[in-house]
């Protein structure tokens, strides 16, 4: 991800746009909301947010308000618009393995669909699996699927986790919100990564 920093010339009014790295770990730092109604067990939150350079500047959807429905605004054209979405795995009552998919068929190419292998320990803070990616251009409503299979050194059985949610597609002219001259698409998959919430 760029940042942009504008320099101003001391002898003059010229302006010099320079691109600087944004650490990672920015995006770790953002608090993540716990909204199971027993944290106890094995349980995840998640969120789609779009805009800037990586597709992740503002919030859209997730379950910090399940009441505010995910509609999403593609640009037309080769530049297109970013999106980005995170899935929060949390900490249960004992040590806990997610394995499953996430799918999200709104994200173009074979980065729309996220495989998590993760374990959370005991105590831990959630650990984000997220992926970034060209946002359809093709309007209609979508889903995003969430399914997991949570297993416990406590439990015998894995606990199943499956959700399905609504994403709404509108499609605008080539200058939306989302829009990047520099962003290759072709890089999109090397956003996709786990890490440690801090």
């Amino acid at each position: 991800m760029l940042g942009f920093l504008v320099v101003r010339s001391l002898a003059g009014s010229a302006c010099l746009l320079v691109a600087i790295p944004v650490l990672a770990a920015a995006c770790a730092a953002r608090r993540v909301p716990h909204v199971a109604p027993d944290e106890s067990q094995p349980h995840v939150t998640w969120e789609v947010r779009t805009g800037g350079y990586a597709g992740d500047s503002r919030f859209v959807c997730g379950s910090s308000d399940p009441a505010k429905p995910c509609v999403l605004t593609a640009s037309a054209g080769q530049r297109g618009s970013a999106v980005t979405v995170r899935l929060f795995l949390h900490a249960a009552n004992s040590q806990t393995n997610y394995l499953g998919v996430m799918r999200t068929p709104f994200v173009e190419g074979a980065v729309s669909v996220r495989e998590i292998s993760l374990t959370v320990p005991r105590g831990s803070r959630p650990v984000s699996s997220f992926l970034s990616g060209k946002l359809t251009d093709k309007p209609g409503t979508y889903s995003l699927n969430i399914a997991l299979d949570a297993t416990q050194a406590s439990s015998g059985s894995p606990i199943r986790i499956a959700e399905q949610h609504a994403v709404l597609v509108n499609v605008t002219a080539a200058t939306g919100e989302g829009a990047h001259p520099h962003l290759d698409w072709r890089l999109s998959h090397l956003r996709s990564a786990a890490v440690p919430l801090r």
